[in-house]
Parts: structure tokens; C-alpha cells; sequence
């Protein structure tokens, strides 16, 4: 599936259809996890939290590495109201509904590049794996869409909030990125991003540095050509900068609407 997808009976709607449909009660053996109908592991992965959401998501991950579609699918399901509400904050798919397109196809294109990162997910990569998946899908859409107009940048106080609460910690200590956080991260980087507070490499280095696992971070050191010193410094200032920007833009606007 690519990041544009023929969207004549909405992919979103077709996918629920198809779920509801064939797949819910659809029993299958998942490799490392076992036996469960589509609906059962669904449901399992939004109760799960932390190192199980984790194995259950790296799990099914690694199956579909292997061939099965059908464990993708699962995770494709489970990432849905994220793609949703990549379509509503990205700013590159905001202005496809300002063209001659449809808030559809934004959606659409959001679940092609979360299908993408699904297929492409890096095995190595075992932490953080739902958030990973997702900021994996917003790089995708970023590097694919070509910029709309700034002023129509909309975001949800809600979720700015709480990652203005985030960002504020990780300036001095380690962020901690939540199941429900994504929203958070995807909201304050897409304005990083729209606002040019942040270059698209200080995005993919921050997301690399926060959502990787800690020996990740020597290979990224090393990947730049820099020690795990500089590389800690490099992100803290990172950070500084965007708390900067963040406090500009409420003094200036008072809101982030």
C-alpha cells in the first residue's frame, strides 16, 4: 500500500467494513503470541500497556516481517485512530482538504504512510514500539506531502498542553513517552515542523534520541560522527530551542489555536 490511495468509498470506512466484516471473528495463530480471533488480540493490545503492548506489537510485527498479513493487518487496526488524528494535526495533509481534495483522502494518505511504517518497522527496535510506529508515519508523510499555507495550521489545546508539560520536563531529564503520548509528540513536532521552530534533521534526531532504545543512542552518536556527550548536548539544546519557540508563540498568540 502506498501513501496515496484511491479513495472513491474512503479507505478508513472500507477497512472498519472489512474488520467488522471478515477479519473480527476470524481466529488465527499468531506467531510468539498464540491462538486469538482478530477482535480477542485487538482488544488485548489496548488493554496492554508498556513492555507487554511492546511484545504483543513487536511480536506481530515480526510475524508480518515473516509473511503473515494477517498479523499487519492487526497492527494496521490498532494504529487506526492515530492515522486518524495524523490527518487532523499534520499540516501537509491539512492542505490536501484546501486543494481539490477531500478531508477522505487525508486520511487516506495518513493510513498509506501508517501501513508503510508498519511493513518498514526496524525488528531492532523493541521499546516504544506503537510510538515508533507512529513517528515513523509522520516522517513518511512529511517527506512525501509538499507544505501547505502556515496560517491554516489547526491543533488541539489538549493535547499541546500536555506536551508543553512533557517538553517541559525533558529539557533537564528524560522524557517519558506514555501509550497515550503520541498525540502529544506528533502534535508539538508537526508545529516544530510547520513553524520552522525545528529543521525536519533536529525532528529525526530528537525522535531518534527520545523514542529509541538507550543503546540505540551510541549507533545514532556514531551515525553522526560524534560522541555520546555531544550527541546528549546536541539534543538538549534541541530541546531549548523548542521550549523557546513554544513560549514565543503564547506570549505572541495566547493560544495555540
Amino acid at each position: 500500500m502506498s501513501t496515496t490511495t484511491p479513495t472513491q468509498t474512503g479507505l478508513l470506512e472500507a477497512l472498519r467494513t472489512e474488520w467488522s466484516g471478515s477479519l473480527t471473528d476470524r481466529e488465527h495463530d499468531f506467531a510468539g503470541i498464540g491462538i486469538r480471533t482478530c477482535s480477542e488480540l485487538e482488544l488485548e493490545l489496548k488493554a496492554a500497556a508498556g513492555r507487554e503492548q511492546d511484545r504483543l506489537l513487536h511480536a506481530l510485527l515480526t510475524a508480518g516481517h515473516d509473511g503473515d498479513a494477517l498479523a499487519e493487518r492487526v497492527v494496521l487496526q490498532h494504529m487506526l485512530p492515530k492515522a486518524v488524528h495524523l490527518a487532523r494535526t499534520c499540516r501537509g495533509l491539512r492542505a490536501l482538504t484546501l486543494s481539490d481534495h477531500t478531508p477522505v483522502d487525508a486520511v487516506s494518505t495518513a493510513i498509506g504512510a501508517m501501513w508503510e511504517s508498519i511493513r518498514r518497522y526496524p525488528l531492532n527496535r523493541v521499546e516504544k514500539v506503537k510510538a515508533n510506529i507512529g513517528m515513523d508515519a509522520l516522517l513518511i508523510v512529511n517527506k512525501s506531502m509538499s507544505p501547505g499555507d502556515p496560517s491554516e495550521h489547526v491543533t488541539e489545546d489538549v493535547y499541546l498542553e500536555q506536551a508543553l508539560q512533557e517538553q517541559g520536563k525533558s529539557a533537564t531529564i528524560e522524557p517519558e513517552w506514555g501509550d497515550d503520548t503520541f498525540h502529544d509528540l506528533v502534535t508539538v513536532l508537526t508545529w516544530a515542523i510547520d513553524t520552522e521552530a525545528l529543521t525536519p534533521d533536529d525532528v529525526r534526531l530528537l525522535a531518534r534520541f527520545d523514542l529509541g532504545e538507550l543503546h540505540e543512542r551510541d549507533e545514532l552518536a556514531e551515525d553522526l560522527g560524534i560522541g555520546r556527550a555531544s550527541l546528549t548536548r546536541r539534543v538538549y539544546r534541541i530541546r531549548v530551542k523548542l521550549m523557546e519557540a513554544v513560549q514565543a508563540h503564547i506570549r505572541e498568540n495566547g493560544t495555540w489555536e
